[in-house]
């Protein structure tokens, strides 16, 4: 049997032929890498070669094993699977990526300062005594401060009276009886007679009503036309005083005037008289 020999014709038919058939393999390749490897990888379409360009079959890529799985590299990170994953089956997680809002602390409540008062020009503190009865005789006040000037006025509720500079810590008021002729508080203070800015803060003064009598005029007695009076204690003791004009009863009380109406009696210790009416004994 004798062997043809390849004319120029049937070689360049048989290299088309072997060009296709590398050309189908790479295509089948690329396909097969496309669908069937399991990676979402885009791989840029293979170049199809020229009849002049020599190509090289490109390898065909391992399949990764059933146990590994396939890296996503393509799908963007799913925030909501983890915000709303669950560490058991079937329960609503907790989302990691929402913070409480946390409780706002209540402000405090604005602090007023205590305003701090005006000093006085002349302050002064207390005075001497601290107290008097009312209807008693004048007296002389003394009243203490600091930087009391040389021209000082002493003022009670308002109203001059004469008044002696001690020292810049001390003055003294001349008290009439008329001004404390009733029970209350006087306000006293003092002030420059020259510049009426240099004054003083007021303090006061107590006023204390005197001391009643303790007895009742039940009776009268006149013999030679000389009255005597029957006095009783007011707490109902039996016992009775008979008191002539100018006698004096519970150590102190002196009778000063009798009448068959009243009887004037006075406290010898501060010298304030009172008036007892005649009052019939219930006895």
């Amino acid at each position: 049997m004798s062997q043809e020999n390849p004319t120029p014709e049937n070689t360049k038919e048989n290299r088309k032929k072997l060009l296709l058939g590398g050309l189908f393999i790479v295509l089948a390749g690329v396909v097969y890498y496309q669908y069937f490897s399991g990676s979402s990888a885009q791989t840029p379409p293979a170049r199809v070669p020229s009849a002049i360009t020599k190509t090289t079959p490109s390898p065909t890529p391992q399949r990764q094993t059933s146990g590994t799985p396939a890296p996503i590299i393509s799908q963007p990170l799913d925030l909501a699977s983890i915000q709303g994953g669950s560490h058991s089956s079937g329960g609503t997680g907790r989302n990691i990526f929402v913070y409480p809002t946390p409780t706002p602390t209540p402000a405090p409540p604005p602090v007023t300062p205590t305003p701090t008062p005006t000093p006085w020009p002349v302050p002064v503190s207390s005075v001497n005594p601290g107290g008097v009865i009312a209807r008693t005789a004048g007296f002389t006040l003394t009243v203490f401060g600091e930087k009391i000037p040389q021209d000082a006025q002493g003022f009670i509720n308002g109203r001059a009276y004469p008044t002696t500079f001690v020292s810049a810590t001390q003055v003294k008021i001349n008290v009439p009886a008329e001004a404390i002729r009733s029970p209350g508080v006087l306000g006293v203070s003092v002030r420059s007679s020259s510049d009426a800015n240099l004054l003083s803060n007021t303090i006061s003064l107590n006023v204390a009503a005197p001391p009643e009598p303790p007895y009742k005029y039940i009776g009268l007695i006149t013999l030679k036309n000389i009255p005597t009076a029957v006095l009783a204690p007011q707490g109902g003791d039996d016992e009775v005083y008979n008191v002539k004009r100018g006698g004096i009863v519970g150590g102190k009380w002196k009778v000063i005037n009798i009448t068959p109406k009243n009887v004037e009696i006075e406290d010898t210790s501060i010298k304030v008289s009172h008036i007892i009416n005649f009052t019939i004994d219930a006895k």
